[in-house]
Parts: structure tokens; C-alpha cells; sequence
């Protein structure tokens, strides 16, 4: 089908002018801080719940350390090609779950850019811990219908240890499990099993070997001092359609490649799958939260899909042209903000030079990054974004905020 190879020939180079672009005008996000500062400290031994306070499930962290185990003080640039690289290993798995399913070569292709574009354009340009979730989730259907269901429920763990929104997965994939090959218990023990032996290897090396309390653990990872600023306690239509917008756009492809909801018993739990992923949105509904969803949405097209199917390919096409385009936007309208966070950052360092003690307010929490600064109250507030200095915090520390 020639139209197939001209798309696909497209939106490859499409997708190569994206990542070029969004590395080379790249700024650090809001969340970036928290997460890198994070993976800088482990790099140099410190320990997540023990010496550094977060909420957050580790493995990103982890990963992202290894990078400064290579270079001394790695750019931004290079910290977000690693988070390129990990979405283009999810993406080669599900280019194999297409395989395994029978799509031709060309036409997994054509869903795998498309997956990888709708990434990029859902916040997969700013650091975040969902296209973690989306590798491992891959790697876990992967594994589940060649039927290794230990290490299928080792990656889902390693899901839920990426961010905890991973747990939602187990329901969805516990009855992919009995849909494919049947009620089996010892499948479903197996499967367990590997879900289970991750968070013991965690307890037992937070808890017993670096000595971290069981309560104090729990409390961090349950959101113990998650700022209530954080959480949109009003979610507004206008919010919701805004980060949902990628989302909504992959809605398109999804109806026209053929779906019928209640034709297959793995269709109807894939689609569950989607909507237990909704839970999150209950806190916020930023971008990269539906991110959660799109390993759902894209393993339904790949089990409906049947080429030659020129409907499909034509409002898929159309659905890129937007959704590349609203990257395209975004990059063009952002493209001086890392400027300005390093004109921010050398004078900056003028008052308080690169390793000083100071604790960043907000949106000043790029300098972690930049200036190498080091959190003065790492192991009793960590990089919490909302966190409110009181006058006596600002007398005891070093503040820099707006």
C-alpha cells in the first residue's frame, strides 16, 4: 500500500525533526527538579526515605543515576535522551506485540510512530515517570502472551515501583492472563509470585538493611506531606479537555481501525484497562497522567487493525498532523525558556556559588540542576514543590524564591 509507505517514510523523519528540536530547545519542567536532583543524590549515596523525603517510587531515580556514573554533572540535554531512549524501548516492544498479533511489518511500523509521536506531544518532552510505566507495561504484555508469567508480574511491579499509579495495571493484566490461556492457578500464581517478590526485595532493603522505619516508609509512599497546592481540588472542564487533548485525539484512529467493544473478552479488559488508568485523574488531570492510558489504546488497535484499511490510515494521518502539530506549537512558543533559566542561573551564582546550600522555592528549583545546589532539608522535606517556607524556616536557611 503505497500511502502506508509514504506515511511511514513521513512521520519517520517527522519524528527524528521532533526529537532534534526538543532536545535543542529543551527547558527543565516543573517536575524535572524533583526527579533528577533525586537521581543526582543517589548517584553520590544517598538513600530515597532515609536521606532523601519523597513520595515516589524509586526505579526512575535509580535509572537516572547511572547517567552521572558515565559523565560528571550531566546536561539536561543528555538526561532528556535518556527518557527518549526509554520511550523508544517501549515502543520497539509494542512494534513486537504487533508482530505477535499478526500486523504486518508496515503497518506496525506506522503504529509504532504513531504511539511514539503521541508520547512526545502528551508531555513525553518534559521528564516524567509515566513513560516508565508505559516500558514496563509493554514489556509485561510481551511477556504475558509468550506466557512467562513470572517476569510478567516482575516488569508490572517494576511499573508500580516507577510510580505508584503502576498498581492499577495488576486487574487489568490478572485477567488478560485467564482471557488468553485460561484459569490456570499455577499461571496466575506464577504471575503473582513475580509481583509480589519485587516489593519484598524492596522492604528488605529499605527496612532491614538500610534501617529505614516501616512507618515512616509508609508514610512517605502513601503522600505524607504531598502539598495540598498540588492537587486540583476544583478540576475545571477547560483543564480536563486541555490535558486530555491527546488522549481525546487518539480516540479517532482507535474508532476507525474497527473496534467493536464487546466482540472480544480481551478487547473488554483492555478497555478496562483504560479506565482503571483514569483513577489517577481524580488528583490531576495534567497531560502525562493519560500517558497511563495509551498502552490500552494502542494494544486495542493493534488486535482490530486489518490492512488494507484506507479509512483508518487517512484519519490517522489527520490525527498526526494535529497532534505533531501541537508539538511543533508548543516547542516554538517555549523555545527561549532554557535561555532564561541559564541567564537566571549566572547571576545566581554570583550570590550563592554552584554547590551551596539553598533551598529553591518553587519555580527557582531549576537551579538544583543548573547550579548544582544542594537541598539543606533533603531528608526532612526533600523537593517538594509546594512546600511553604514559614519566616523561622527562612531564618534557620538559605531561601531563594520569588
Amino acid at each position: 500500500m503505497k500511502l502506508l509507505k509514504f506515511s511511514n517514510f513521513f512521520w519517520g523523519l517527522v519524528l527524528a525533526l521532533l526529537i532534534i528540536l526538543s532536545i535543542a530547545y529543551s527547558f527543565i519542567s516543573t517536575d524535572a527538579p524533583y526527579y533528577l536532583s533525586m537521581a543526582r543524590d543517589v548517584s553520590q549515596g544517598y538513600v530515597p526515605y532515609k536521606d532523601i523525603f519523597t513520595s515516589y517510587t524509586p526505579v526512575m531515580m535509580y535509572l537516572n543515576s547511572f547517567v552521572h556514573y558515565f559523565t560528571d554533572n550531566p546536561s539536561y540535554q543528555l538526561l532528556l535522551a535518556f527518557q527518549y531512549i526509554v520511550i523508544a524501548m517501549g515502543v520497539g516492544f509494542f512494534y513486537q506485540i504487533c508482530r505477535k498479533e499478526e500486523v504486518g511489518k508496515k503497518s506496525s511500523v506506522f503504529l509504532s510512530l504513531l504511539l511514539f509521536i503521541a508520547i512526545l506531544s502528551s508531555d513525553g518532552t518534559y521528564i516524567n515517570l509515566e513513560v516508565y510505566v508505559i516500558l514496563f507495561t509493554f514489556i509485561a504484555y510481551y511477556l504475558l502472551i509468550g506466557k512467562k508469567f513470572f517476569w510478567c508480574g516482575v516488569f508490572l511491579a517494576l511499573g508500580f515501583f516507577s510510580k505508584q499509579y503502576g498498581i492499577f495495571n495488576f486487574l487489568p493484566f490478572f485477567l488478560l492472563i485467564i482471557a488468553y490461556h485460561g484459569y490456570h492457578k499455577s499461571y496466575l500464581g506464577k504471575f503473582i509470585l513475580g509481583g509480589v517478590l519485587p516489593l519484598l526485595g524492596f522492604l528488605v532493603y529499605f527496612v532491614i538493611i538500610e534501617q529505614v522505619e516501616l512507618t515512616d516508609l509508609i508514610l512517605q509512599l502513601t503522600g505524607s506531606g504531598y502539598d495540598d497546592e498540588m492537587i486540583e481540588l476544583e478540576t475545571t472542564w477547560f483543564r480536563f479537555l486541555a490535558g486530555s487533548k491527546i488522549f481525546l485525539l487518539l480516540l479517532v484512529p482507535l474508532f476507525f481501525s474497527g473496534i467493536k467493544p464487546l466482540r472480544e473478552k480481551i478487547d473488554i479488559i483492555l478497555i478496562i484497562g483504560i479506565l482503571v488508568n483514569f483513577l489517577p485523574l481524580y488528583i490531576q488531570t495534567v497531560s502525562h497522567y493519560f500517558l497511563l492510558t495509551f498502552p490500552y489504546i494502542f494494544l486495542l488497535m493493534a488486535r482490530n487493525l486489518n490492512f488494507p484499511n484506507k479509512r483508518f490510515l487517512v484519519m490517522s494521518n489527520i490525527t498526526l498532523i494535529v497532534i505533531a502539530g501541537l508539538l511543533f506549537v508548543r516547542i516554538y512558543k517555549y523555545r527561549d525558556v532554557y535561555s532564561e533559566q541559564l541567564e537566571l542561573a549566572a547571576e545566581t551564582r554570583n550570590v550563592y556559588p554552584p554547590g551551596s546550600d539553598v533551598f529553591l522555592y518553587k519555580h527557582f528549583r531549576f537551579l538544583y540542576i543548573l547550579n548544582d545546589y544542594r537541598n539543606p532539608v533533603l531528608a526532612q522535606i526533600g523537593y517538594r514543590y509546594g512546600f511553604e517556607p514559614d519566616d523561622e524556616f527562612r531564618r534557620k536557611y538559605e531561601v531563594l524564591r520569588k
